[in-house]
């Protein structure tokens, strides 16, 4: 196989994926955020109402919601700490 037959990805058209991406991460991070709350009023709900087992099974669910949220805003930080940092290098 010859590396010669991939063409390079340009500048202007990887920036457009970085941004489809950027836009796919916060509307992870703003669904994730939503069910978060979602499921961590309904525990609280099922726990008062003696629920135990459906408590516990929604505080999972509160977990799995917490790691696409942590995903998502360390995704968010880096991508802002890189383009700033990109901008205060740039040479004017």
């Amino acid at each position: 196989m010859d590396f010669q037959d991939f063409q390079r990805v340009d500048r202007p058209t990887w920036r457009r994926y970085l941004f489809y991406v950027d836009l796919a991460v916060f509307a992870i991070f703003g669904i994730s955020l939503i069910l978060l709350a979602r499921h961590s009023f309904m525990s609280g709900m099922e726990y008062e109402g003696a629920n135990f087992g459906l408590a516990v099974d929604l505080l999972w669910f509160v977990v799995a919601d917490t790691a696409f949220l942590i995903a998502s805003l360390c995704w968010i930080v880096y991508r802002f700490f890189h383009n700033q940092y990109i901008v205060l290098t740039r040479r004017f």
